[in-house]
């Protein structure tokens, strides 16, 4: 791996290749969040339960657990400009595919083949990151700018989907497609922007690639296992909540849909500036800490919504939003375990996101059964309230490998 200097670490292109990484995170969060508005106008069409719901949320971390190992070591070998670009057209597919859904079947079908461009994004844009970005602290603020487009992506969907869209179109098929479109744009913006891009001031050759870390010897790590865990119960949260957050509010705290899906965009816009601040100023040693406070505030928020007036749940809602610098702040942490480099930053990517999505395919689904039962929506919450506690216990852990 050639060892830039200080100077060249800082290369000028390295903003304009963040830039369409940026644009295809962003449009990454509006697909990812173009079912969950409109759940219950998809629910009425497609004639699907909520548990049906559940699982089709819950379809593309499902086809993750597989595809994220592979889209990992795929990303280390064709490199970030073909690897995004990829995964940023099975994306849209994925997009246009759930406009034709007739049934459960194709709808779950539409939504799992997110599940296998995602990876290639997931992998790819912290790939870019560790290449173009070499100074630790500008790196840690380069994560956590990247992690809150989804975030963006996503309140922007939630907020335009039922108050402009919807009354436009009068059609979720319509609106989903106009969704998948903003993939459409982000490709091209890649496209043009890392086709012209120079070599990144961090290269790797063929038989760094070969000769770094592998599976087993990041599966030997004790760090690296532990955050593992940590992303499948941090996911778990992150993809219950966002599954289903518009609607319990709709159900348990009686909003309207517009009204739901801007009260969640608050709670996300709270998690923007979390994942924008967090993961810069908190350094390796203040992580397990940072963590534990992410999760706390999680778990508070969830038992406001359940023992407070429903007129004031927009505060907790907001507070639950912490949760989104989870994942941020977990990828910096995976950066900077002693067995990830450069030359395998898409393998451990992979591998992470496999783990994490286990979470994220049992979230949804957990969160749909426990509310289709005389539980509802409040036995759901305190599901998440308790993984919020049990993760405490590898966050302590990992304090060791930090201090």
């Amino acid at each position: 791996m050639a060892r830039p200097d200080s100077d060249s670490l800082r290369h000028p292109y390295r903003w304009l290749i963040f830039g369409g990484v940026c644009a295809i995170y962003f449009a990454f969060g509006v697909v990812v969040m173009s079912v969950p508005p409109l759940v219950g106008d998809i629910r009425a069409d497609l004639g699907l339960s909520r548990s049906a719901m559940g699982l089709a949320l819950g379809a593309w971390q499902l086809v993750y657990i597989v595809s994220a190992p592979v889209g990992g070591r795929l990303t280390d070998r064709l490199g970030i400009h073909w690897s995004l670009l990829l995964g940023a057209t099975i994306v849209a597919a994925s997009g246009f595919a759930r406009a034709a859904a007739d049934g459960l079947g194709t709808f779950w079908l539409a939504i799992a083949i997110f599940g296998i461009g995602g990876p290639l994004i997931s992998a790819g844009a912290p790939k870019a990151v560790g290449l173009w970005f070499g100074d630790n602290r500008e790196r840690r603020l380069a994560v956590g700018l990247y992690t809150t487009m989804p975030a963006l992506g996503g309140t922007l969907t939630l907020v335009l989907s039922n108050s402009v869209l919807m009354p436009l179109t009068s059609s979720w098929r319509i609106t989903v497609v106009i969704e998948a479109m903003a993939m459409v744009l982000a490709a091209g913006v890649w496209l043009f922007l890392s086709g012209r891009a120079p070599e990144p001031p961090v290269t790797v050759h063929a038989n760094e690639v070969a000769g770094a870390a592998g599976r087993r010897e990041l599966l030997a790590d004790a760090e690296f296992r532990l955050l593992l865990v940590l992303g499948l119960g941090g996911v778990f949260i992150i993809h219950g909540l966002s599954g289903w957050m518009p609607q319990a509010l709709r159900e348990h705290s009686g909003f309207s849909p517009m009204a739901a899906a801007n009260w969640v965009a608050l709670g996300s816009m709270v998690g923007v500036v979390a994942s924008l601040l967090v993961p810069e100023r908190t350094d390796r040693e203040r992580i397990p800490a940072a963590l534990a406070s992410l999760f706390v505030a999680c778990a508070v928020g969830l038992v406001a919504v359940l023992v407070l007036p429903t007129a004031i749940d927009p505060v907790p809602v907001a507070l639950s939003g912490l949760r989104a610098a989870l994942v941020p702040l977990m990828l910096v942490a995976l950066l900077e375990c002693g067995p990830v480099g450069p030359a395998n930053i898409g393998v451990a990517s992979g591998l992470w996101f496999a783990v994490a999505e286990v979470g994220g395919v049992s979230g949804p689904l957990a969160m749909g059964w426990i509310a289709d039962t005389s539980a509802g929506f409040s036995g759901a919450f305190l599901l998440i309230v308790g993984v919020c506690v049990v993760m405490l216990v590898p966050v302590a852990r990992l304090r060791r490998f930090t201090e």
